[in-house]
């Protein structure tokens, strides 16, 4: 069970994190549309491997999983709050998802289904330690992640 602290902790660094990811996206969605989903991969993977990020990440991560109370915030930062930035860093009104997929002229499903594979890695990686993932290279995951988020957010 998490205590309040923790989850307000966990919170505040689920918010950095989803404002850090929105500029990342943003960055990434004015680029080169060939490039989005590689951009969209390595930002993420750079952003989970910042050593003043990382270990708040994972406690974030491992509050989030230890209750229902801890999962909240990032069940917020992914269902409403990373799209809400992007428009925001896009230099527009907030987001939904619902509008964010528009924009990108594919299903809702698919930005969820691509978060997935990046939280998906996170967890292998940072949390549950599996190899070789774990000591891949940042490199080699983005070669190997980009052809799936790029067959989700791109078509």
């Amino acid at each position: 069970m998490s205590t309040a602290a923790e989850v307000e902790a966990a919170s505040a660094i689920i918010t950095a994190y989803g404002q850090a990811f929105a500029k990342a996206g943003a960055a990434a969605y004015n680029g080169p549309r060939e490039k989005l989903a590689e951009n969209i991969v390595r930002n993420t993977l750079e952003f989970f491997e910042d050593p003043e990020w990382q270990p708040q990440l994972l406690q974030a991560v491992r509050i989030a999983t230890a209750s229902k109370e801890g999962a909240e915030p990032m069940r917020i930062l992914f269902s409403a709050q990373v799209f809400a930035q992007a428009g925001v860093a896009l230099d527009e009104d907030p987001l939904s998802i619902d509008e964010l997929a528009g924009k990108l002229s594919i299903k809702a499903i698919n930005i969820n289904a691509s978060a997935a594979q990046l939280w998906g890695v996170f967890l292998w990686r940072y949390v549950l330690g599996v190899e070789p993932i774990a000591s891949a290279s940042v490199e080699e995951i983005v070669e190997l992640l980009t052809p799936t988020v790029e067959r989700y957010i791109i078509g």
